[in-house]
């Protein structure tokens, strides 16, 4: 998020984007596997020279801004977050790409062939299920240095739920004031996994072993028109170690009868988190201090079809 903010939102460097193809993807992967674009990510990486030290064949990371070709023709790189450096980045790789005859920009061959042979996270998206987008931040302290960017650091994540499992959000016969319980597993898995501390950077899931407290209520307010409005409650505590979160949840969702969809998932989560993990930025913010979630369903856009980065640890299979 901070790249996002003081790089991509710079006007000077949007403008040149409009010279590029911008992408973003997460590099693990790519750095890891040996599906057809993360062999294409390797190739441009490595002979342009890793950003961080090693060996193209090391577990160095590849993290950082690459300028290519579509045939894989390293234009530059850069592992920095100062929008000048950027430009100049930018600047000095379209020089390159002027120089460079068509023939050689372009792949040999149609890249839709290979589409086949990448198995992608987000091919498991749920297009009949529910997605909701869930943004984090640490809530108002005093004494927080406001020019530090990680007093107002945010950030956010996705929480998918494929089509069978919304089936079981909502009970089979619905009054008004009906009243249900949000099912368990599916309870556990979101407040494990989405109330983890990520504010500032990444961070694993919790163990379903940490969960001490993970309830979610909900009650029916309003039925109109095949739409049934209802309110959801609950309570969260989780402790991992030395690192752990506990608050209060409080939403409202809207579910169609007659698309069997939810219109609306509204939901807010406040409280408070403690401790850290080896590259969430808390080493001097371990003490307990107030965070809060805020969560929707997720835009029909691409960039909201990312898969949450946490996918492995729902037990899809």
């Amino acid at each position: 998020m901070i790249a996002r903010q003081s790089v991509w939102s710079d006007k000077e460097v949007q403008k040149l984007l409009e010279e590029f193809v911008p992408c973003a993807d997460e590099v693990w992967r790519l750095h890891n596997l040996d599906e057809p674009d993360c062999v294409h990510f390797r190739k441009f990486c490595d002979e342009g020279g890793t950003l961080n030290g090693g060996s193209p064949g090391d577990r160095t990371t590849r993290q950082g801004t690459y300028c290519c070709t579509p045939s894989g023709m390293p234009l530059g790189n850069i592992n920095n977050r100062d929008p000048n450096r950027i430009k100049q980045l930018l600047k000095d790789a379209l020089k390159k790409w002027k120089e460079i005859e068509k023939k050689d920009r372009l792949l040999d061959h149609d890249p839709k062939d290979d589409l086949k042979n990448i198995n992608r996270s987000e091919n498991q998206y749920p297009a009949d299920g529910l997605v909701l987008k869930v943004y984090s931040r640490d809530l108002e302290r005093k004494g927080l240095d406001q020019n530090d960017w990680r007093t107002n650091a945010w950030n956010f994540d996705f929480a998918w739920f494929r089509k069978e499992e919304v089936e079981q959000i909502m009970p089979g016969r619905i009054e008004k004031k009906t009243e249900w319980d949000f099912p368990e597993a599916l309870t556990r898995r979101f407040y494990r996994i989405n109330f983890r501390d990520n504010v500032r950077g990444q961070t694993n899931p919790f163990p379903d072993s940490a969960i001490e407290t993970a309830t979610l209520k909900c009650k029916v307010t309003k039925l109109k028109k095949g739409v049934v409005t209802f309110e959801m409650t609950g309570d969260v505590k989780i402790v991992d170690g030395e690192r752990g979160v506990e608050g209060k949840v409080l939403g409202e969702g809207e579910y169609n009868t007659k698309t069997n969809s939810f219109d609306k998932f509204d939901m807010v989560m406040g409280g408070e988190r403690w401790g850290r993990t080896q590259y969430n930025a808390r080493e001097d913010d371990t003490a307990r201090a107030p965070i809060g979630y805020a969560i929707k369903i997720a835009s029909d856009h691409a960039t909201d079809k990312v898969a949450p980065s946490q996918l492995g640890a729902y037990g899809w299979r």
